[in-house]
């Protein structure tokens, strides 16, 4: 246990990439939330006949409970983030220009973001974080979609967009702050 603030190091690992602490936690429940989430999904959709998001759905879920099966078996240090970074990185584009964002009314494509920025770090996670918005203002101001259904209202552009900006602040902040304030483990 870390006697500094109370962090028992077995909650925790250290991303060498990144060179911070990262709570096992979070990755463990994140990718069971996701892969079960996902699943769900897809099975709904998959019997709305819309067999193209069902199967982007399936796909997360099967690489969601791989990457908890390598954070167990093999190890958090391993690269097992990855394994939460990329299919959400892929989910949450696919539902933008599918007409996800719309659909659901609940924003659920943003349910996941604050995970993936915290797995980056602070800094990474900030140039993902400005880059995906760069991303949502291109899709957004020139209407690309491939979808029917892809394209939005500018009311609901820009509530996304606030909603997405806002929650990346809180989440890069907070993460900057509590590693900052030492709340997580000293270094190896």
């Amino acid at each position: 246990m870390d006697e500094r603030n109370g962090n028992d190091r077995r909650d925790f690992y250290f991303d060498a990439q990144l060179g911070l602490w990262r709570s096992t936690g979070l990755i463990t429940w994140g990718l069971a939330l996701f892969g079960i989430f996902s699943l769900v999904m897809g099975l709904l959709d998959f019997f709305r006949d819309d067999l193209l998001l069902a199967g982007v759905l399936f796909t997360c879920s099967a690489v969601s409970f791989a990457g908890l099966v390598v954070a167990q078996v093999v190890g958090y240090h391993t690269g097992a983030k990855w394994y939460f970074i990329v299919p959400i990185l892929g989910l949450f584009f696919m539902l933008v220009l599918h007409g996800g964002v719309e659909q659901t009314g609940l924003y659920w494509c943003l349910a996941f973001t604050p995970g993936l920025l915290y797995l980056l770090g602070y800094f990474w996670g900030a140039v993902l974080w400005v880059l995906m918005i760069g991303v949502l203002s291109l899709i957004f101001f020139t209407d690309v979609s491939p979808f029917p259904g892809g394209h939005y209202s500018a009311v609901m552009e820009g509530r996304f967009l606030l909603a997405f900006i806002g929650l990346g602040l809180y989440s890069l902040g907070q993460d900057y702050a509590l590693t900052r304030a030492g709340q997580y483990p000293g270094q190896p």
